[in-house]
């Protein structure tokens, strides 16, 4: 999900109780990275840290391969020798950065960690996972209760980093936090972190992937973007993945590295309990209404137009270009039409317009988004008023027990798997309309829960493209949310390093500073 990263300060640097932390010579510059502020590495109580600075710590089993397959990584190998059963080989002699070797005792115990209820990871795993085991030393066995296609790549997500068990047990309740840190076995391990200021890494001397080409990476935490743009202005950063990606740029004064957007979908959703956004003609007269192009300038572009609640470019996994289109051109679309949103309008329960709330998260790029939003519903008599909302506040009401507590809302949904059938399951279902999930629209029914189980019960890709045919026209048959646009991924980088392999799924393929290119 596109959660906050402002977390708690403790105003301190604190002592790490890390062990094997031996120097390395040094013989590259510091990395200098910023960011906004992560106030915790353990994931189970936010997953806000894993993207950047956790990913160069703590590494998944399996990563993201540039042609869109699964590759090794701390599992050497893996076998599914029946539907429903998954067996990884874990790589021999892979040491954490206390010096202890990884075992299938650590992959189980952070997998089922992780997926523990009320862990804010707990979404990455199926309904249908039965368990998480150590088989012996080096094997893990995961086992579902029924097939699901889904879960082949959930072990490459970031966001389920492996960690040191013994580690976990000697500081349970400070796991994760400045004082303790965390233990994993990427290139580089936490020296200090400082949610006020930053945190310094250093080379993990036991790394199992070869030689680290550099040594140590300083990074800063901003309370803005436009300080954290200031400085990488000033020449006092290398590395930065800004949100507000035009005003960064302008500020910075540096051209952003962009890649074509996959896993970041921006909507307008429609909580379908409600009225009255439980009409769906007003549904499909907001669909119609809603003008993208204008949209993602009021974003700050960085950004392409979507229609489908599956991107189409996922769908070429199943599928050729042609395939996908011709399923693709049956689902029903919403251009931009106000003479047909007014048809619908007139269909609805509201013909003479109705008065509404908008929840608006708060980040400049969606208060943005949110302002250019008020006139296009005004032209077709939806009058709608603003309520800025604070990210504890909106994490509350967005997954609390009250699903009638936030009306509509634009917001960017981060895609939690790079399958079709994965990406987006969070926010649709009945399963993801309950307390603690992400399904903001509500929308739910047997039909569209039946879809998604068969979509992920069959590996046969020609069967799983019509499910997703199937399940796309239902869904924009009901259109409970818009999507927009897929917001590009963008990095700044200064003139000190090239990153070539740079893409859309830049950190699902290892620690991600690992592809960085030092310019001589």
């Amino acid at each position: 999900m596109t959660i906050s990263r402002t977390l708690i300060c403790l105003g301190v640097v604190c002592a790490f109780a890390l062990a094997g932390t031996g120097t390395q010579s040094q013989t590259m510059p510091p990395l200098r990275v910023g960011s906004a502020s992560v106030s915790t590495l353990n994931y189970a109580r936010s997953n806000a840290g894993y993207w950047g600075l956790g990913n160069l710590i703590l590494e998944p089993l399996l990563v993201l391969t540039k042609d869109g397959k699964m590759g090794s990584w701390l599992a050497e190998s893996w076998t599914q020798p029946n539907p429903t059963t998954y067996v990884y080989q874990l790589r021999k002699g892979v040491r954490f950065s206390s010096g202890n070797e990884l075992t299938a005792a650590d992959v189980a115990f952070s997998l089922n960690f992780y997926r523990e209820p009320g862990s804010t990871n707990a979404y990455n795993f199926p309904a249908t996972l039965k368990s998480i085991t150590a088989v012996d030393r080096y094997t893990v066995q995961v086992s579902l209760s029924e097939p699901d296609a889904a879960w082949a790549v959930a072990p490459a997500g970031p966001q389920l980093g492996i960690f040191e068990k013994a580690f976990y047990e000697q500081h349970e309740s400070s796991f994760g936090q400045p004082e303790t840190g965390v233990v994993g076995t990427g290139p580089w391990q936490l020296s200090s972190f400082n949610p006020t200021s930053g945190a310094e890494l250093t080379v993990n001397p036991h790394y199992w992937g070869g030689p680290v080409p550099i040594q140590s990476i300083s990074w800063k935490f901003f309370s803005t973007e436009s300080s954290e743009a200031l400085a990488f202005r000033a020449g006092e950063l290398d590395v930065a993945f800004p949100l507000e990606r035009r005003s960064f740029a302008a500020t910075s004064g540096v051209d952003l590295k962009t890649a074509p957007g996959v896993t970041n979908q921006a909507q307008f959703t429609m909580n379908t309990l409600v009225a009255p956004w439980d009409d769906v003609h007003l549904r499909r007269a907001v669909a119609y209404a809603l003008d993208k192009p204008a949209l993602i300038s009021a974003y700050g572009g960085y950004a392409q137009p979507v229609s489908t609640l599956i991107p189409p470019t996922m769908l070429l996994q199943l599928g050729s270009q042609e395939e996908v289109d011709a399923a693709l051109a049956s689902v029903p679309d919403y251009p931009h039409d106000f003479g047909k949103a007014k048809e619908e309008m007139a269909k609805s329960a509201y013909p003479s317009g109705v008065d509404v709330t908008l929840t608006v998260y708060n980040t400049p790029s969606y208060i943005n988004v949110s302002q250019a939003i008020v006139p296009q519903l005004a032209a077709i008599g939806i009058r709608a008023e603003l309520q800025v909302v604070q990210d504890a506040a909106w994490v509350a009401e967005a997954t609390g027990d009250d699903r009638k507590a936030i009306h509509a809302q634009f917001w960017t949904n981060g895609a939690v798997s790079p399958d079709p059938g994965g990406a987006n399951d969070a926010i649709i279902g009945s399963r993801n309309a309950t307390a603690g999930n992400w399904n903001v629209s509500n929308w739910s029914s047997p039909e569209v829960d039946d879809l998604i189980a068969q979509g992920r019960s069959t590996t046969d890709p020609a069967k799983r493209l019509r499910i997703y045919q199937l399940l796309l026209t239902k869904f924009a048959d009901n259109v409970p949310f818009v999507p927009l646009f897929l917001a590009d991924e963008a990095v700044a980088l200064s003139s000190h390093y090239s990153w070539s392999s740079f893409d859309s799924y830049w950190s699902q393929h290892g620690p991600w500073a690992l592809g960085l290119e030092i310019k001589q």
